[in-house]
């Protein structure tokens, strides 16, 4: 008697260990698509950061221009462009 009840208990415990397994993949594939939906996003939202701060540049090199009090800043940031624009260059002739 001892016997079966040790292979009942073996198998009981099998079987919750199978849908614990189970439970877990199914888990493991919604956070998988969490994931993906998180980084898409996160791409997104870091191009939509990247061209504001594209469009802030543009609009401070436009005021710095427009007011003609602070030409220093506006030339600075007209070299940085210009630097930017070299290494770009220098980038595309290798």
């Amino acid at each position: 008697m001892a016997g079966s009840d040790i292979v009942k208990s073996v198998i009981a415990k099998a079987e919750r260990l199978m849908d614990q397994n189970r439970c877990l993949r199914a888990e493991a594939g919604q956070l998988s698509g969490q994931r993906d939906k998180l980084r898409a996003e996160n791409r997104r939202l870091t191009e939509r950061v990247a061209e504001l701060e594209k469009r802030i540049d543009v609009l401070e090199l436009r005021e710095g221009f427009a007011s003609g009090g602070n030409t220093k800043q506006a030339r600075a940031r007209v070299n940085r462009l210009m630097r930017e624009v070299d290494k770009c260059i220098a980038l595309l002739n290798r």
